[in-house]
């Protein structure tokens, strides 16, 4: 993403709708758009928080819903620790309470549409969340497409909790391998 689009996308106030509990450090955030627009799988929003005092912080998080008709889109967040905005979300936010956003915004990274090819989708940490939503487009559209999906985690704990997650959304664990935890350096 450029500055130059991003500095012509809308701000938008949206109401925080639902929050699922995903793992211990991942929480998804329905929000329902004041004004709906048209996403590509793999594309984020700006989210943008404003301090009574007038502070603002601002971050790029990407969509985890697949695109649809409907105006209310998810956002899964990652509590990190020394973070500025997610403990905002994870500790403060309700339903009911408005943020503003900005996007869809980003291309260069897209599900690539109508294809016969299998695809392999690589991802870790955060960097999974436009690969769900690449998923769920594609599960959604009824793409007959074989999917596979490669995801790195720091620890077994944290890879085991988002296939649980994972299990809850999609009804289907990915396949998984465990090595023995020790770094090769």
């Amino acid at each position: 993403m450029t500055e130059a689009i991003a500095a012509t996308a809308r701000w938008q106030s949206c109401a925080i709708v639902e929050i699922a509990t995903r793992t211990p450090a991942i929480k998804s955030f329905f929000l329902s758009l004041s004004e709906t627009f048209d996403h590509a799988a793999g594309q984020h929003v700006d989210v943008r928080l404003t301090a009574p005092n007038g502070y603002t912080a601002m971050r790029s998080y990407s969509i985890a819903s697949a695109p649809s008709a409907s105006k209310v889109i998810e956002l899964a967040i990652e509590r990190l620790p020394d973070g500025e905005v997610s403990p905002f979300f994870h500790d403060v936010a309700q339903v009911g309470d408005t943020i503003e956003l900005r996007g869809p915004l980003g291309g260069h990274f897209l599900w690539p549409g109508p294809s016969n090819k299998p695809v392999l989708l690589i991802g870790a940490g955060s960097g999974v969340v436009p690969l769900i939503a690449m998923i769920r487009y594609r599960k959604a559209s009824g793409e007959p497409v074989p999917v596979a999906l490669l995801l790195s985690s720091r620890t077994y704990k944290r890879r085991s909790s988002f296939l649980r997650a994972f299990r809850q959304v999609h009804g289907y664990v990915p396949a998984e391998s465990e090595g023995d935890g020790q770094n090769s350096d």
